[in-house]
């Protein structure tokens, strides 16, 4: 096998010469580029990126953390952390732990042995103490509040965002509210801004019974929605976790012929501008985005990104912000 001595021999160049045109470093002119290319194609020589990246220090290779790759709001999370990598011609690899919390430090040794540049953690079930012991091998960004950790973060304020929305619900009129969470308090961030923003809007704490845990899909939806009625019949909202897990509600309401009851989303997929539904945007785009900028800060950065709560259906307000898709159909 050819190695980069075989290459500078055949063209008559140095091997510093021959290794900035491999790597596509420092100026080069185009005749003596061409001579090296040549000689590389004539020997079948390829470069070795492992070899590439020991010398430089970097594996252009970014991981991705996330429980599930199939969740609508990791897919939204993830694409766009990938849009920007391959912007800057890195890779990114999905790195599914399932909440498993030995699989996410397994990752993080992965950083620790220079598998990556830096890891993004899109949601996790380890501490951030852990996360901070392993900041020495790599970058790592969380896309969420890190708090006083030194942990840099893209984030938006998610209990400031359950306040906003709970709000127009209260002043409404509507009491009547049932509230789908992804995982229990004791271990999901989102999930214990969502009961403390209802306590801190309606006064108390939510009823047991209209509080529906481990919700991720619209299965979810549907089966909340006969536990929130059964309970409840004067049910007048139900506040999911997710699009996908309102879209199940609706279909839930429409087969017990409950038009009356308000769904609200999180998120702003496609499907709740098609069903007209609100939805809480938590700008999963831009934090992805951000979140992979942070990578190359050597600063700890907070990068606060604020919601929006977009109203439709009988929630609509003519004069209020137009999100992506009504810009678009404009």
């Amino acid at each position: 096998m050819a190695n980069i001595r075989d290459v500078a021999k055949l063209s008559g160049h140095s091997i510093s010469t021959v290794s900035r045109v491999i790597n596509e470093l420092g100026y080069v002119s185009k005749n003596t580029r061409k001579e090296i290319e040549d000689a590389m194609e004539q020997l079948n020589y390829h470069r070795n990126d492992m070899a590439r990246a020991l010398s430089l220090g970097k594996t252009y290779r970014v991981g991705i953390v996330l429980p599930y790759v199939n969740h609508p709001y990791f897919q939204k999370l993830a694409d766009s952390i990938i849009t920007a990598a391959f912007a800057r011609n890195y890779q990114a690899t999905f790195l599914q732990s399932n909440y498993n919390q030995s699989q996410e430090i397994y990752f993080l040794d992965m950083l620790k042995h220079h598998a990556f540049d830096g890891l993004i953690f899109t949601s996790r079930s380890i501490s951030f103490d852990k996360i901070v012991e392993y900041q020495k091998y790599g970058h790592i960004v969380c896309c969420e509040d890190t708090f006083d950790y030194p942990i840099s973060c893209a984030f938006t304020d998610r209990k400031a965002s359950f306040v906003d929305a709970l709000e127009v619900l209260k002043d409404k009129g509507y009491s009547h509210i049932g509230v789908t969470i992804s995982r229990s308090e004791n271990t999901s961030q989102s999930a214990l801004l969502t009961t403390q923003a209802y306590k801190e809007v309606f006064g108390k704490e939510i009823n047991d019974q209209l509080l529906y845990r481990e919700s991720r899909t619209m299965f979810d939806g549907i089966t909340a929605t006969a536990q929130f009625l059964n309970y409840d019949k004067k049910l007048e909202v139900i506040f999911g976790n997710g699009d996908e897990i309102a879209a199940g509600a609706i279909r839930q309401l429409q087969e017990m012929h409950r038009r009356d009851v308000e769904v609200i989303g999180q998120e702003n997929l496609p499907i709740s501008f098609l069903m007209n539904f609100s939805t809480i945007d938590h700008r999963l785009t831009d934090i992805g985005e951000e979140a992979f900028k942070l990578l190359f800060h050597d600063d700890v950065v907070k990068m606060p990104i604020p919601a929006k709560f977009i109203k439709r259906g009988r929630l609509e307000d003519p004069n209020d912000y137009k999100d992506e898709i009504d810009t678009i159909l404009d």
